[in-house]
């Protein structure tokens, strides 16, 4: 039987821009390789960038949890987020965070999404660099940014997935995944795959806008959260629609559209109102799955 579905529309009447960030094309020497490679290895060296080091945050604290990809032998750089009160003898639902193209695993701890969901709801969360997430010296990840396609990131992804299960105070019943932009299309086309063991899914501003990959996101039979802002020109909102409509309209899913000339892509690291309305959505989204 077909379940409710839900529409929302969120008006914020706000002004701007979005950012947006780039790297020139330059032609790679070996000089130029060598550089890279150095500037890689020296990041990866620092005391913040090694197994078990800890961050305080604004209600919680975060630890340096190094995650392998044993299928394809690649080692992947993250962080733990866990509430203040964080007591290991308990368990909790864990939410990882997928990047977008160019990001890494500050695209969603810098702008608060992990102590946000820690401090007011008592979710663990995992943010992390895919292999070739971006371009070096900024990714920690093993690979090469021009080597990074979506069947690496997904098979990141189901790594990843696998790894946060094998952790004790994981609860396995909820564990949820949550991506941006491209790291938004990861997240459909690894929770195709993952039904079983994923108790949701929240996308924003998915990058999928084209038929081979909303096909190949297709299979998802639980609940599914999309937000997506009307004024994106990046990826166009109705790329948000056509999942909602096509592929998820089955499940208890939500689109949450955000109006106003502030609601472009990646509008939840520059503007701090429209992030809110994101992040009270996704907190309400995640505790109807994890209360009562």
């Amino acid at each position: 039987m077909k379940r409710v579905i839900t529409l929302f529309l969120a008006v914020v009447l706000i002004l701007g821009f979005g950012a947006a960030s780039a790297f020139a094309d330059e032609e790679l020497t070996p000089e130029k390789a060598a550089e890279l490679q150095e500037k890689i290895e020296a990041n990866r060296a620092l005391p913040e960038h090694q197994e078990g080091y800890v961050e305080e945050g604004d209600g919680c604290y975060y630890v340096v949890s190094w995650c392998r990809n044993e299928e394809e032998d690649r080692n992947i750089y993250g962080e733990f987020c866990f509430p203040a009160d964080f007591d290991p003898s308990q368990t909790y639902p864990v939410v990882i965070y997928s990047h977008q193209n160019m990001g890494s695993h500050k695209s969603f701890k810098k702008p608060g999404w992990l102590e946000y969901m820690a401090k007011n709801g008592g979710y663990v969360g995992y943010c992390f660099d895919f292999c070739g997430g971006t371009k070096a010296p900024n990714c920690l990840s093993d690979m090469d940014y021009e080597d990074s396609t979506d069947e690496t990131q997904v098979s990141d992804l189901n790594a990843i997935i696998e790894f946060v299960k094998s952790q004790p105070f994981c609860d396995l019943e909820h564990i949820f995944l949550l991506g941006g932009s491209r790291g938004g299309r990861d997240t459909a086309l690894c929770g195709a795959q993952h039904s079983d063991d994923i108790a949701g899914l929240i996308i924003l501003y998915g990058a999928v806008m084209d038929e081979e990959s909303l096909a190949k996101c297709a299979g998802y039979t639980g609940d599914v959260l999309l937000i997506h802002g009307l004024s994106d020109q990046s990826v166009p909102y109705d790329a948000s629609v056509n999942m909602f409509f096509s592929i998820y309209s089955e499940a208890n899913s939500q689109l949450l559209l955000l109006s106003g000339k502030k609601a472009v892509h990646s509008f939840d690291g520059t503007q701090p109102k429209l992030r809110e309305v994101a992040e009270s959505a996704v907190l309400a989204f995640l505790n109807s799955h994890t209360e009562g």
